[in-house]
């Protein structure tokens, strides 16, 4: 009898087992961007600087594409960067896949549109308003005025002028972020 409650009591722990198993997620990222140079730069040094601090064997490992489009036709080439990329061909291609534009002039309708597509394939939306130095801004302080994209650069200049650097803002620098995050500690 004693053998009986033995078996039971097992089978039971073996079936737990079976109903907490966890989906494998792939350690892959792909973070496809609007913009072919400026937005590339920025994600690869952030990925560099968190991959600085993690060992070898849990290092992300992120596909950074600038496509040179935005809104919907950038959701819409992000399915077709899936079915190429190297990964393609794994069980699981990405864990994540970021899908960045900015807010830009465009009408709502279409931003909302991105979004929504972003949401329906498993995508991850990241948007700044009107561009991604307004990312690089909120770097050094948040802002909430209304403030149009011609004066990014202008008030970007200020801050290094604080900060006591004799560097002008330049468009597509692969070195931004190093600058950005040397500046705010």
């Amino acid at each position: 009898m004693g053998s009986d409650n033995l078996y039971k009591r097992r089978t039971e722990e073996r079936q737990k087992r079976k109903e907490n198993i966890i989906r494998q997620k792939s350690s892959n990222w792909l973070i496809v961007c609007e913009g072919i140079k400026t937005e590339p730069n920025y994600f690869k040094k952030v990925i560099e600087k968190i991959n600085e601090k993690i060992e070898d064997e849990y290092k992300l490992k992120v596909n950074i594409v600038g496509k040179g489009m935005n809104t919907t036709s950038l959701v819409k080439t992000t399915d077709l960067q899936v079915k190429i990329d190297k990964y393609s061909t794994s069980i699981v291609p990405y864990g994540k896949i970021f899908v960045v534009f900015d807010k830009d002039s465009f009408r709502s309708k279409d931003f909302d549109e991105a979004v929504k597509m972003c949401k329906d394939n498993g995508y991850i939306p990241l948007w700044s308003n009107q561009a991604i130095e307004f990312w690089f801004l909120l770097h050094f302080h948040y802002i909430c005025s209304k403030m149009d994209r011609a004066e990014y650069a202008k008030k970007l200049n200020e801050y290094f002028k604080i900060q006591g650097l004799n560097y002008k803002y330049k468009k597509n620098d692969d070195n931004i972020y190093d600058l950005l995050l040397n500046m705010v500690h």
